[in-house]
């Protein structure tokens, strides 16, 4: 149930009880003013009997008098007493007639009771009129009749019709009196009754507005002051189905969008923390690249100039001899072009060498695709490296697509390596992988340090047994080699050998 409907109805129930004691004080106060004028009344009735009572009791006092001592010129007193009973009675007929209109019908019976003394008195005048003396003063001889009429008529008779009438008036007060009493008694019991319904209601209002209101908002503050201080996981979890409930409940909902909104801020703070050190990390690795490959650029123009200076000066020096001094002989122009030929061979391989490696780089590669067999081919690459290199074979017939010669000068360069640089045991295997093929040549030389490993495949690099073994190398095979690799898809890996020596694999996907 709502808490405004609650305070409703606990108010309505308070006013009820409010409304019903003013009512219940209402009408005791009509009660007793109605009380009081019934007694008033009863009063001036009882007081107008005793009058009537009197007045009467003084006429037949007059009558009794005359007759007794034959006065009879007591008229005028008599007419006077015969008008101030008719005016008793007068007043007596309209105080009971307002009893009437005050008690209701029930209260005609004094009405008739009033008549049956009026009609009497009346009668006991006429009788008494009957007794009283001639104008010639002569009495009545009829004293048994007149002591009759006295005694029992109007001693015993009509005094007990006044008497009964005040009787009924002073039984009339009592029960007012009693009545009164009554209503003072209910009116306190009463009074009690809804002074202890209005403390109930007043507490049950304050029980009730501790538990549906003061808890509830006080609650609601702590987890508005616990959400502002940063616990965004803080619920109030109010119960019921009232406003304050469903304050709770909407912050509840609010408090939850907001720590899943921060949850996703926060997530994507993270996320974009992540993405910025990883762009980071990458601008890094480029910069180390560019600075890697202007570094190469300039070691690579160093070196060419320095490997194009050596057979560029043969040249020049052969040219100098043969053009220098007298004629020559034929053998030794013969020789001098012999040696400037092989420079200028020297130079176009390196020349093309190195614009294959850039082609590579750059993408622009073009192969010359076939389907061939790999075993075939690493034969004829044996053949043409020109030793007795034994060829173990996990796969005889290894078909794919790709380059035959480009693959031919690769397994070559290889081949190269392994005799200029490692030892007199050079073996060469063929496996098959999981996407391809692999051609391993394994050698028994010093092998590699895992620096030189990482530096073997840049431009004009030469390992640390290089000079000693063999000077004639530029340092563009492994490099070529690369290329030629990449180019198909693959890739070379150089690895140490278990008892010494290093294995150079060539990997080719079919």
């Amino acid at each position: 149930m709502k808490i405004v409907t609650q305070l409703r109805i606990t108010l309505l129930m308070i006013l009820l009880l409010g409304l019903s004691s003013a009512a219940l004080s209402v009408w005791n106060l009509q009660r007793s003013r109605s009380h009081m004028a019934q007694i008033n009344l009863s009063h001036s009735i009882y007081e107008s009997y005793l009058a009537l009572e009197s007045h009467t009791y003084q006429l037949f006092k007059q009558y009794g008098d005359a007759i007794i001592i034959g006065d009879a010129n007591q008229r005028a007193g008599k007419q006077e007493l015969i008008k101030l009973i008719d005016q008793d009675t007068r007043e007596l007929t309209q105080l009971i007639g307002q009893k009437i209109t005050l008690v209701g019908d029930h209260a005609k019976s004094k009405l008739d009771a009033l008549a049956v003394i009026e009609s009497t008195v009346k009668r006991l005048i006429v009788r008494l009129d009957q007794f009283s003396p001639t104008g010639t003063g002569e009495l009545v001889a009829d004293w048994g009749r007149l002591s009759q009429l006295l005694n029992e008529e109007i001693d015993e008779g009509f005094r007990g019709m006044i008497q009964a009438a005040l009787d009924e008036e002073k039984n009339d007060v009592y029960l007012i009196t009693i009545g009164i009493e009554s209503a003072m008694l209910r009116q306190q019991l009463f009074a009690g009754l809804f002074g202890l319904a209005s403390i109930m209601a007043v507490l049950a209002a304050v029980i009730m507005l501790d538990h549906r209101v003061t808890r509830p908002i006080n609650t609601l503050l702590s987890g508005v002051r616990k959400f502002g201080e940063g616990q965004l996981e803080h619920r109030v979890n109010i119960k019921g189905r009232d406003e304050l409930a469903e304050i709770g409940s909407t912050f509840d909902i609010m408090a939850h969008r907001v720590a899943m909104k921060n949850q996703s801020l926060t997530s994507e703070k993270e996320n974009l923390r992540v993405a910025v050190e990883d762009r980071t990390r990458q601008l890094r690795v480029m910069l180390d690249d560019v600075k890697r490959s202007d570094e190469g650029r300039k070691r690579m123009i160093a070196d060419v100039s320095h490997e194009l200076r050596t057979p560029l000066t043969i040249i020049k020096g052969e040219s100098d001899i043969a053009l220098r001094g007298d004629e020559k002989s034929p053998e030794v122009y013969q020789d001098a072009l012999r040696r400037v030929r092989e420079a200028a061979s020297h130079t176009a391989r390196l020349v093309d060498d190195l614009l294959f490696v850039a082609r590579t780089e750059a993408g622009e590669i073009q192969l010359n695709l076939e389907t061939m067999n790999l075993s075939q081919v690493v034969e004829e690459a044996r053949d043409t490296f020109g030793h007795k290199v034994p060829v173990l074979e996990g796969v005889q017939d290894a078909i794919m697509q790709g380059d035959a010669g480009r693959i031919r000068q690769a397994l070559l360069v290889l081949l190269e390596n392994a005799r200029h640089h490692g030892g007199d045991d050079i073996k060469i295997r063929l496996e098959d992988t999981d996407d391809g093929y692999s051609v391993a040549v394994e050698d028994s030389g010093p092998g590699m340090t895992d620096t030189e490993k990482g530096l073997a495949f840049e431009r004009f690099f030469r390992g640390s047994n290089a000079a000693e073994r063999y000077q004639a190398g530029a340092g563009l095979g492994l490099p070529v080699a690369l290329s030629i690799a990449q180019a198909h898809g693959g890739t070379i890996a150089l690895e140490d050998r278990q008892h010494g020596g290093l294995i150079a694999s060539l990997h080719l996907p079919v």
